[in-house]
């Protein structure tokens, strides 16, 4: 057992989800290469477990591990289809909008689920969390009308992404990084692929280097490095502090904007970023644990 504390983990996490907010970069070069979102994310996550198969005996040997991990994976990368559905029919202000209300489900779930204790630092960071993105994302516009179905898919992601912070921080916790990582991996290319020949027939290759190019560093930074920044930090801060420090993925994706895009930072834009930044700092205050990290 080794004494770490949860700003440790917090700090894992923030440092991966950097990762998650360059991926509207790598994305938005695979698409110009004309990637299909589903044909991109399989060969994101062929690629991230590309990476594993040096470790491939150590997952067949913890078989049920790996099935764990495998369905968590699958399950909560399947799930991910419902954000773009929402797309299709809410703005893209409000969608994600709603995505950011996974801290507070995160918080619901464990406390109701869970039984854990409820802390003023944790609620508080959350909703502070909540209200950064809505400074952040007011300027673009959450539509003049919302649809009812809409709205019901855009809820379905966060909700999920809670649970599946949850699983990350306790039952994943117990298992060796590999598997963890490659059941995830092995899950979330099994769910893209059969989404992919379901919904669009084929699953398309990268057409030129840089489509290639795009594809590996969304695997390699957007998802090796990333996830498994948050499955192995989500056990050291716990499932609360982990949604909370995972909001710095929209810090990331509003400074790429700037820098590759020249998309214009408004003063309520830099507000929202220095309030996420605060709850982060404020989540981060709590006693020291023990864990066991693997």
């Amino acid at each position: 057992m080794s004494s770490r504390s949860p700003a440790t983990g917090m700090a894992l996490v923030a440092l991966g989800a950097i990762g998650f907010g360059l991926m509207p970069l790598f994305a938005r070069t695979a698409y110009a290469d004309g990637l299909s979102a589903l044909s991109l994310l399989s060969w994101r996550f062929a690629i991230a477990f590309a990476c594993l198969l040096p470790f491939l005996k150590q997952l067949r040997v913890a078989k049920r591990d790996t099935l764990v991990a495998v369905l968590t994976g699958a399950g909560y990368m399947g799930i991910n289809l419902f954000y773009f559905l929402a797309l299709e029919r809410l703005t893209v202000a409000l969608t994600v909008l709603i995505l950011f209300t996974y801290p507070l489900f995160t918080i619901l779930i464990g406390w109701l689920g869970f039984r854990e204790r409820l802390t003023w630092q944790n609620a508080a960071a959350a909703v502070i969390v909540l209200l950064a993105a809505i400074l952040i994302l007011a300027p673009t516009g959450f539509g003049d009308s919302v649809d009812p179905v809409g709205l019901g898919m855009a809820f379905v992601p966060p909700a999920t992404y809670a649970l599946f912070v949850h699983i990350a921080a306790k039952r994943l916790s117990s298992m060796a990084i590999p598997v963890r990582l490659g059941g995830v991996f092995l899950g979330g290319l099994i769910a893209m692929v059969v989404l992919g020949l379901i919904m669009e027939g084929r699953i398309a290759a990268p057409a030129t280097v840089a489509g290639w190019g795009a594809a590996i560093a969304l695997a390699l930074l957007s998802t090796v490095f990333a996830l498994g920044l948050l499955l192995y930090g989500a056990p050291i801060a716990g499932a609360e502090r982990t949604a909370v420090a995972g909001a710095s993925e929209l810090v990331t994706a509003l400074i790429v904007g700037a820098l590759a895009y020249d998309e214009a930072l408004a003063p309520t834009t830099l507000a929202g970023a220095a309030m996420i930044i605060g709850a982060i700092l404020l989540a981060a205050r709590g006693e020291r644990q023990l864990v066991d990290v693997k």
